[in-house]
């Protein structure tokens, strides 16, 4: 069995937010992502926000996500691939077979960074309830 890299995936596959799973706001000029399910939370800048706020308006793919930048180079197809790749893999985004969307961004294009963070991660997995002590939320009971 071969594993493929997410260099190999296909430019043109769709991925779409995966709502269910993930809570996501903007704050200012940047955008905090929650994987509710893993308790890692991602940070997006620049690009990376304008990326994720054009997943927000529906499917899309690396290359109608670099169609939407007017000044995006020859290589921006393979680096918004290899953002979309991460953010499947790390279940922010999935697979679609629905159509993309019709973009278009004013924002100069440049490579988009992901920042994961997970140091808080205990808390935003904690039952609230059971795992808490004497003094409540957010104090976890330690083993």
């Amino acid at each position: 069995m071969s594993v493929s890299g997410p260099e190999d995936r296909n430019v043109t596959a769709a991925y779409k937010i995966l709502e269910a799973q993930i809570s996501h706001n903007r704050f200012d000029d940047e955008i905090i992502a929650v994987n509710l399910g893993t308790g890692s939370y991602f940070s997006f800048h620049d690009t990376a926000a304008e990326l994720w706020s054009l997943l927000e308006k529906g499917p899309a793919t690396a290359e109608s996500l670099s169609a939407a930048f007017a000044d995006a180079p020859p290589g921006a197809s393979q680096e918004i691939n290899l953002f979309l790749a991460r953010l499947h893999d790390e279940g922010l985004l999935t697979q679609t077979a629905e159509e993309p969307v019709r973009l278009t961004s004013a924002q100069a294009y440049a490579t988009p960074v992901v920042e994961e963070f997970d140091e808080l991660r205990e808390l935003l997995l904690a039952d609230i309830v059971h795992d808490t002590d004497e003094a409540g939320w957010p104090h976890l009971i330690t083993t």
